[in-house]
């Protein structure tokens, strides 16, 4: 038996000598494929040694079974000049990778090419014998060859993701401006077929309805969240090879940081468009060209050439943590946030996490007062409360029974009704039903005993006043929640402002560069609620503000503040007039 596995073991070569070494160097200059400028020994530009920068490599393999093998061959003939090519370290682990495209004719004429030009230079490499040695255990040592093969294979590959992740961004962001372009289409449709004017008799900027824009809105989204899909999913294999490279060379570990950063800024950059349906800004493509710096910055420095230095990395935040405004840094804590629980909206399997679910639902407090604007979706309180439900979903059955309890609990109401629809949505999702009830239930009985006569209730609530009377008509009737806001109103007039805040929506219109057309967020009162008590607020408005005129969108831009703005859409569309939305 043990004959038979001798007979069977690869046959292996011996190593060259150092004497066929130095026979190499002194004939060579640079790397032997043609185009490469890389000497064989390079300067380190700080100290003015001189570094290897190469490997030897065999045309027809030392070891059976390796690239081009020839079985034919002699010990003699494997280990001499005419079977050995000096090369760089990259070019000499891409022949052995890529067999295939490096046949030993060809290689035979990269020799012959090397030698020629070593002719033509009087240039070479007399080498002495420690440093023979040196060459000799880095080019035919297995393990120290081998770290230097499998940098040289993570680098390229490394570099070929962070290429992929370039064009990937290139190609998908293709599709978010062919949905921006159909939204402007929507928008100068529509200035086209109903012009405008202030009360100075200035043209203003026309904005369609959210029903004209909705399909190119989502398309927008969809787009944007199948560029950052893509993304990740390379993201993935890029961090994995650049993980490998600082096994072989710890040394690169400050570039590998550069690449990770770069990638990880190009999949944030991919997922945005700045305040669309606007034009798109540089922040994409100043992403795309650090990744690409940062790429070549890790290639030069793996050959040996003069690389770029990384830049300092911001971990975990840069000097600019000291200027950064209290809002600022919410906002960046809360986002940090939603990334750290992202993954619990993927898939299905990740554990309940009690810290981070309590941390959603204090930070779901924290931006309850902002407006459902296009921008804000992916950070505003229907998204952090619906990732507090996905961290949730594979808590027990007693546990998830008692954050439904709690959810009744929590203020805002805002907060707790969109704690309560996610929890169970998820529920539902997972065929829990009787978690579900409990959840629905429990919805009913909070929103169903607020007290609405509070002036605090609105306040608190003010950006999602109709998420709220709209659910608790659903679980009563109208005609209870139009008693309850009128009972309110009776009991104090003071709250007419609150009520008009909390059925107005939100736009975000932008200047196309035209004279006065207002930028940023923009709210207006474009549908009356069944459940409004719509009489009584005219009644009222006509007696607290008998200057107050029925006026649609744009010419109710007459009114400096909100309130009597507000009003007069009031008055528009209860004479029966319709939206400009």
């Amino acid at each position: 038996m043990a004959q038979q596995e001798q007979r069977h073991r690869p046959l292996v070569h011996p190593k060259p000598k150092d004497s066929i070494v130095k026979q190499l160097y002194g004939t060579a200059f640079r790397c032997a494929k043609p185009g490469c400028l890389r000497p064989l020994y390079r300067m380190n530009d700080e100290t003015g040694e001189w570094l290897l920068n190469s490997s030897v490599a065999h045309i027809h393999a030392r070891s059976e079974g390796g690239p081009r093998w020839d079985p034919g061959m002699s010990a003699e003939e494997n280990q001499s000049a005419a079977n050995l090519l000096p090369l760089c370290n990259d070019h000499a682990a891409e022949i052995d990778d890529t067999p295939e495209h490096y046949p030993p004719e060809l290689l035979h004429a990269w020799k012959k090419e090397q030698l020629q030009e070593c002719l033509d230079l009087h240039r070479s490499w007399p080498v002495d014998d420690a440093q023979a040695a040196e060459i000799a255990a880095n080019s035919f040592d297995p393990h120290r060859a081998g770290i230097a093969h499998a940098g040289a294979t993570t680098v390229i590959t490394a570099i070929r993701y962070a290429g992929l992740m370039i064009e990937s961004a290139r190609s998908t962001r293709r599709g978010a401006v062919q949905a921006v372009e159909a939204w402007n289409a929507v928008r100068d449709r529509a200035n086209r077929m109903m012009p405008a004017f202030d009360a100075n008799g200035e043209r203003v900027q026309v904005e369609p309805s959210r029903m004209e824009t909705a399909s190119a809105r989502d398309a927008l989204l969809e787009s944007l969240g199948k560029a950052v899909h893509v993304l990740e999913e390379q993201i993935g294999p890029l961090v994995a090879e650049l993980h490998a490279v600082q096994a072989a060379a710890p040394a690169l570990r400050p570039w590998c940081e550069w690449v990770e950063d770069g990638a990880r800024g190009l999949t944030r950059a991919a997922g945005r468009w700045p305040s669309p349906p606007g034009p798109d800004d540089g922040v994409l493509q100043a992403a795309i060209d650090e990744l690409r710096r940062a790429a070549q910055a890790l290639g030069d420095v793996w050959r040996g050439d003069d690389a770029q230095q990384p830049p300092a990395r911001c971990s975990p935040r840069s000097e600019e943590a000291a200027d950064e405004s209290d809002g600022a840094r919410a906002a960046r804590l809360h986002q940090e946030l939603l990334e750290r629980a992202r993954p619990w909206s993927r898939v299905r399997h990740r554990p309940y996490d009690a810290d981070l679910y309590e941390q959603l639902v204090d930070s779901a407090g924290v931006v309850s007062d902002l407006p459902e604007l296009l921008s804000l979706l992916a950070v505003g309180l229907p998204a952090t409360t619906r990732l507090a439900a996905r961290v949730a979903r594979n808590a027990d059955d007693p546990t998830f029974r008692d954050l439904i309890v709690r959810a009744g609990r929590v203020r805002p109401l805002a907060v707790s009704g969109f704690l309560l629809k996610y929890l169970a949505i998820t529920a539902e999702e997972d065929g829990r039903t009787e978690l579900r009830d409990l959840a629905h239930a429990t919805a009913r009985q909070v929103l169903m005993a607020e007290q609405w006569q509070d002036a605090s209730v609105w306040a608190e609530n003010r950006s999602y006043i109709l998420h709220l009377l709209n659910w608790t008509a659903d679980f009563s009737d109208a005609d209870r929640v139009r008693t309850t806001v009128e009972e309110a109103l009776l009991h104090d007039p003071g709250l007419l402002p609150a009520v008009l805040v909390g059925i107005a929506d939100w736009s975000e219109p932008l200047d196309d560069g035209g004279a006065g057309v207002a930028r940023g967020p923009k709210s207006m009162i474009n549908t009356l609620p069944g459940w409004l008590p719509t009489r009584h607020i005219v009644v009222m408005i006509n007696e607290h503000l008998p200057e107050v005129q029925p006026a649609d969108e744009d010419a109710s831009e007459r009114y400096t503040d909100d309130t009597r703005r507000y009003a007069s859409q009031v008055l528009w569309l209860a004479n029966g007039n319709p939206s400009a939305w």
